[in-house]
């Protein structure tokens, strides 16, 4: 969208996972957080509230804040139901970067790398997504495929070749460059069943702890949502003047996040299936009002709901302080 930044106000911007970590650890430095590695946590108290370690050393505090990923341990407080964290989607996708040096060279794919953007091929219950990341030295790729085999039984020696072979006989321009990756890693795609709480106590899940979920809106899994959390406990729990009051910011926040994240997973399914359609009627009726977009042309509507304008607005235009304000005005407080 080359007008994104007047649209929405905010740049759209593409990061590698490795160095948005190292941002916020730098920043986390900065701000006095002292971090411990190694620590596994064993056990969370809710009524402390507290967490014990696997070391058995206690740690306590006035908030505890759980994003502890999609196997995570605290979910089990805010959910008693028993059933699964997440279910099996069926699909899981390659990871990889190649190299930009070596895409400039060749005038059939180089174009690529004129302008920063987000590319995407897509077919039957298959799709590839490309940009550039660190400030345009990398070509990164994520590549989805059906697969149902268990993860614990994945060779990494064997994710090359399987990878390519996934993609054998699609786009020859992707084919080539899929022919330049050295290295991938291939990771389970996974959607998370949704929650009704998120706090018990004084512990709070966020992130894929509290809403994994495909990462067909281009959110990075589940980084660009668990940002936003971030974002918006920060602003809840500004509102508060005693540790008494944390519940009440937790549950205005749970309340606000768990609407945002379950639209946007709802989005994110919705993608997988528009964008996998096989050979057939639906998919001729996909490509043909896909057209527009795909020429350049000012379009309204769109069933790739990434480039819908009706799904960017709700999606970009949304402001994770503003909705906890809103919330919290609400309440009269």
């Amino acid at each position: 969208m080359p007008d994104f930044r007047n649209v929405f106000h905010a740049p759209y911007y593409v990061i590698h996972r490795a160095d948005f970590h190292a941002a916020l650890h730098r920043r986390a430095l900065d701000l006095g957080v002292r971090i411990k590695l190694a620590s596994r946590v064993a056990e969370y108290n809710p009524q402390g509230p507290s967490i014990s370690l696997e070391d058995g050393t206690t740690v306590s505090a006035d908030l505890i804040v759980a994003a502890d990923g999609v196997k995570s341990v605290a979910r089990r407080l805010v959910d008693k139901t028993g059933q699964r964290a997440f279910e099996q989607t069926g699909f899981a996708a390659y990871r990889a970067t190649v190299d930009v040096a070596k895409m400039k060279g060749d005038p059939e794919i180089s174009w690529l790398l004129e302008r920063p953007s987000l590319n995407i091929w897509i077919g039957d219950q298959r799709h590839v997504m490309t940009y550039t990341i660190g400030a345009g030295k990398s070509f990164n790729m994520v590549l989805s495929h059906p697969d149902t085999t268990d993860p614990t039984s994945w060779d990494r020696s064997d994710a090359l070749s399987d990878m390519k072979r996934e993609f054998q006989g699609w786009d020859k321009r992707l084919e080539k460059i899929i022919g330049m990756i050295e290295s991938t890693i291939k990771w389970p795609l996974v959607s998370g069943i949704p929650l009704a709480r998120w706090a018990s106590g004084r512990i709070i899940i966020l992130g894929d702890a509290a809403h994994t979920m495909l990462p067909y809106m281009s959110q990075g899994k589940c980084a660009a949502m668990a940002v936003e959390d971030g974002v918006a406990l920060t602003c809840s729990l500004s509102k508060i003047e005693s540790k008494a009051d944390i519940p009440q910011a937790l549950s205005i926040f749970e309340q606000v996040r768990i609407d945002r994240t379950s639209k946007m997973q709802e989005a994110s399914l919705l993608n997988g299936k528009l964008w996998h359609f096989s050979d057939g009627p639906l998919q001729r009726a996909r490509d043909a009002a896909m057209q527009p977009e795909i020429k350049g042309e000012p379009f309204s509507h769109s069933p790739n709901q990434w480039s819908d304008p009706a799904t960017q607005m709700w999606t970009y235009q949304y402001d994770a302080e503003a909705e906890i304000e809103r919330a919290w005005q609400r309440t009269g407080m």
